[in-house]
């Protein structure tokens, strides 16, 4: 099973659906995906979830990607097209879709992570080395 592959194109679709790049840039990624994903109704449904949840399209890719080499090959193919277009997006980054920046005086609590679940509070937290 190619896990990377999916894990690579499952980023690309979550940083589209949350508006980190522009959707004209995937639009033939995704036409590809729902063409394959025609008839999994749960896998169509992790498409339209990938910008909340990215797992489990991650899992409908890869058991697409290991029934069919072809449909593979083209994820590879737009993968290596992306890169090629966008030299500041190679494709290990689209792997990892979170990027976190903190510029100038910050005064407070920051907190920076990934996939963070359930309820979250800075009650209790103290910044500064108090």
């Amino acid at each position: 099973m190619d896990l990377s592959l999916a894990q690579a194109v499952a980023g690309a679709v979550a940083q589209d659906a949350l508006g980190a790049v522009g959707s004209s840039a995937l639009e033939g990624l995704l036409n590809m995906i729902r063409q394959r994903f025609r008839r999994d109704t749960d896998a169509l449904s992790a498409l339209d979830e990938a910008g909340t949840d990215a797992e489990p399209l991650i899992q409908a890719l890869a058991r697409h990607i290991e029934r069919d080499p072809d449909f593979a090959e083209d994820l590879r193919d737009w993968l290596r097209d992306a890169e090629a277009r966008s030299d500041s997006t190679p494709t290990n980054q689209l792997r990892h879709s979170t990027q976190n920046t903190i510029s100038g005086t910050v005064q407070g609590n920051v907190i920076q992570g990934r996939d963070i679940r359930g309820r979250f509070s800075f009650r209790g937290l103290r910044g500064g080395g108090e």
